[in-house]
């Protein structure tokens, strides 16, 4: 990974969505990318776990201030190397949450990939979606003169 990566992901969590759409758009990108819906004896819960402090915080401010739920944030450390991974979660609110970002659709079924309102939704939803995968599963890649962008998604439909 590049040095350049915590530095643009900072600069990613700092950036304020004009639309109400594209916070919703980042939100549920986010969950998908970086965790989803977890199903345990028929309660829904939704769990995001990053690599990267300033992602989590956006993450959980992002839902705290659109759908006023505190989620969760811990702190995991992994590794020898002292590494942390930060898990964002909603418990109790998790399926109501899940079926306003649309990652739960009509019927209590879980969506595959990204929701509709997302996929079809509009240029400034395209660029929250986009900074929502690169703040879940990213990174710039130097492998000498050819630089990249690497965005690791959870399946084809994403």
């Amino acid at each position: 990974m590049s040095a350049l990566t915590p530095a643009v992901k900072d600069e990613l969590a700092s950036v304020e969505s004009s639309m109400a759409s594209a916070t919703v758009a980042e939100i549920a990108t986010m969950f998908r990318f970086a965790g989803g819906i977890h199903i345990n004896s028929g309660r829904v819960a939704l769990q995001a776990e990053l690599g990267h402090a300033g992602s989590a915080r956006r993450l959980r401010e992002l839902v705290h201030r659109v759908y006023r739920v505190e989620p969760e944030l811990h702190t995991v450390a992994s590794g020898s190397r002292g590494a942390h991974h930060y898990v964002v979660r909603i418990g109790r609110d998790g399926e109501r949450i899940a079926r306003r970002i649309g990652l739960i659709d009509t019927y209590g079924r879980p969506v595959r990939g990204l929701p509709p309102t997302v996929v079809g939704g509009s240029k400034a939803d395209a660029a929250a979606s986009w900074r929502g995968a690169f703040l879940a599963r990213r990174a710039l890649l130097e492998p000498g003169r050819n630089a990249s962008l690497e965005v690791i998604c959870p399946g084809l439909e994403a």
